[in-house]
């Protein structure tokens, strides 16, 4: 099966507020991954990174706001922050009222008390000759350092009641 590439991606980013959780400052176990904001990670968590390589002709790379934690320019890093000290079929609590995105680890999606989820997977167009993609540490699923990488997400939105 051939398979394109759409010609850029453009994504935005949100980041947990530190007032989000006004009686929980810490991540619920389980077995994903989030962004890295900042210097370091949450308790429970470890850090990695993924490399891309971006493409070198007609490279569109741009960037702007509040960003995760890595390096953005001509390739692109990015840092994340990823946990497997719980089962993913075993519920955790977070935040309902809006839909947001967590990445697998290494197991299928972290379930999430009161969310329908659903796998969504975005893969890349990397730099075709010389690409030195890379990972490092704990990373997202799908992602293996070779050409063309891939991210696997999981999209979390609120359960409707009839």
């Amino acid at each position: 099966m051939s398979r394109s590439f759409g010609r850029n991606f453009k994504f935005f980013y949100c980041t947990r507020s530190p007032n989000e959780f006004s009686s929980r400052r810490s991540w619920p176990i389980g077995n994903y991954c989030i962004l890295k904001q900042g210097y370091s990670c949450p308790s429970g968590f470890e850090t990695g990174s993924v490399y891309w390589d971006d493409e070198d002709s007609d490279n569109g790379n741009g960037h702007g706001g509040i960003l995760p934690s890595g390096s953005f320019g001509g390739n692109t890093r990015i840092n994340y922050c990823c946990r497997e000290d719980g089962h993913y079929n075993e519920e955790v609590q977070l935040p309902t009222s809006r839909p947001f995105y967590l990445l697998r680890f290494t197991s299928p999606c972290q379930m999430v008390q009161g969310m329908y989820v659903r796998e969504e997977n975005v893969k890349f167009d990397d730099e075709d000759h010389n690409n030195k993609n890379s990972v490092s540490g704990k990373y997202p699923m799908g992602a293996n350092g070779g050409r063309n990488q891939e991210l696997l997400y999981c999209y979390y939105s609120p359960l409707t009641s009839t």
